[in-house]
């Protein structure tokens, strides 16, 4: 009897052996995760690109202000009346985005921060550009409603002119991080004719207010974030922690004695003559090219002449005896 009733559970046993598993989630969650919803959806993250804000990097808002109480009194000896410029914010975005909201007309400027690598553009808002082109001229400061003034040459020539008076303001802000040259490549009055950059590429926005008379527009720095790359370490940085300066050896000595052991190779020209190409390529050997006799030779050092002497015999040995007070 025992027998018997082991073989009666044995096939229960079995079958919950090889039963399938119960599943770790319900059927309503897999629903859900195989649910899209665009509203929700998972958007890629790119983890290597590096983002600047005024946080991270203080020193960029640093030099903002700076170029920012410089330019403004460049701007009002430019104008000869008082303008202001003040920094306002720090921005980013994608290079697709900002093309697509430059006016149309722009004032648009392409320069080269060199040395870093690329171009960086400067915008003027074109009322802006038109109240100080009024000024210029000796006006109040009324600006044109025609936005198509602003594409006109004497307007475009003010704005460059405007541009490279800030210049000696720019290297001097940006001193402190690295010493950048503007250099003024390009202006551009369509911004769809030109690229920022590709789209998604990121960018910085550093927005100055001017106010001029009565009225007020804006300048625009958009750079980007790649050419920053090169000084973001510098950027990061607000000033304050900068290590203090090191003491410096007196090189000075040590280095004028070194100089004067330093050997060099000197060759004297004792005479030179002028032909044409015609009687040059005619020679032969055997030819003879008349010279005068040489009264002077010049001693130099590679290419650079160093003295004037006599020719002459020393102890056996062609010389050049130095007859002039200083360098040739």
């Amino acid at each position: 009897m025992a027998a018997t009733e082991t073989d009666a559970v044995a096939p229960d046993d079995a079958a919950a052996r090889t039963g399938p598993a119960p599943s770790a989630i319900s059927e309503e969650e897999v629903s859900a995760l195989l649910e899209k919803d665009p509203a929700n959806s998972v958007r890629p993250y790119d983890f290597a690109a590096q983002r600047i804000n005024r946080t991270e990097l203080p020193m960029l808002e640093i030099v903002a202000k700076s170029f920012a109480d410089r330019v403004g009194a460049s701007l009002s000896t430019l104008l000869g009346r008082d303008a202001t410029v003040q920094f306002t914010a720090l921005d980013s975005g994608k290079a697709g985005e900002m093309q697509a909201t430059l006016p149309v007309p722009s004032s648009l400027v392409i320069v080269r921060m060199k040395p870093l690598p690329g171009f960086a553009f400067v915008s003027v808002e074109p009322a802006l550009l038109l109240t100080l082109l009024d000024g210029f001229f000796g006006g109040s400061g009324r600006a044109t409603s025609d936005s198509q003034a602003a594409i006109a040459p004497a307007a475009q020539r003010f704005l460059a002119l405007m541009l490279r008076s800030f210049a000696a303001d720019w290297m001097t802000a940006w001193t402190p991080v690295v010493p950048l040259e503007l250099e003024v490549v390009k202006q551009e009055t369509n911004p769809r004719l030109m690229q920022l950059g590709a789209p998604q590429d990121s960018m910085i926005v550093v927005k100055f207010a001017v106010e001029f008379g009565a009225r007020s527009g804006r300048i625009d720095w958009l750079v980007p974030e790649s050419m920053l790359a090169p000084i973001r370490e510098a950027l990061s940085t607000d000033g304050s922690n900068a290590p203090p300066p090191r003491k410096q050896e007196a090189w000075g000595p040590a280095l004028g004695a070194a100089l004067k052991e330093a050997q060099i190779e000197t060759r004297a020209i004792l005479a030179e003559a002028q032909i044409s190409l015609r009687e040059l390529v005619r020679l032969t050997p055997g030819d003879v090219i008349p010279i005068d006799a040489p009264q002077q030779g010049t001693l130099l050092a590679g290419e650079v002449a160093l003295y004037r002497g006599r020719f002459g015999i020393s102890q056996g040995h062609n010389a050049l005896k130095i007859i002039s007070g200083g360098p040739a």
